[in-house]
């Protein structure tokens, strides 16, 4: 029961990702900056996450692939999912999330940068604790919340 649960939250979040990228996703990478490595994927990323109040402790974890021109090649998969509070603030962090990603996404790069991500499965989490060390290697990437 669990099991098929997550399946159906993993499609809402999927659905949700993919109908904000085609609203508003070629107007985005017209304006934003070109991203040429994996730190200011990181800032661009970073940039984009509104941290909603009332969701200190919870974190969510995605892995998803981009193309070489910086879109998704599917649906992002939640591979872990931590969340506090009462179930509003629970579900506010989760959109929050999303809504980083179907904002940042596509994300504008060179051609290098695109051959690269074209390779690598992206694993993302968004944390909202105070920074610690965490495992920054490509692309392997930890948000934290800002302070």
């Amino acid at each position: 029961m669990e099991r098929r649960h997550a399946r159906a939250r993993n499609g809402a979040i999927a659905g949700a990702l993919l109908a904000g990228l085609g609203a508003s996703g070629p107007a985005r990478a017209q304006s934003a900056p070109t991203v040429n490595d994996w730190a200011a994927f990181r800032a661009t990323l970073a940039a984009c996450w509104s941290v909603p109040p009332g969701t200190e402790g919870s974190l969510i974890a995605f892995r998803f692939g981009l193309d070489r021109t910086g879109a998704l090649r599917g649906p992002p998969l939640v591979t872990a999912r931590r969340l506090t509070g009462d179930a509003d603030a629970r579900a506010r962090y989760e959109a929050a999330a999303t809504a980083a990603l179907s904002r940042c996404l596509p994300i504008p790069v060179t051609p290098a940068f695109g051959a690269i991500l074209g390779e690598s499965p992206i694993r993302l989490r968004f944390v909202n604790t105070p920074p610690s060390a965490a495992y920054q290697i490509n692309s392997n990437i930890t948000l934290f919340a800002p302070r």
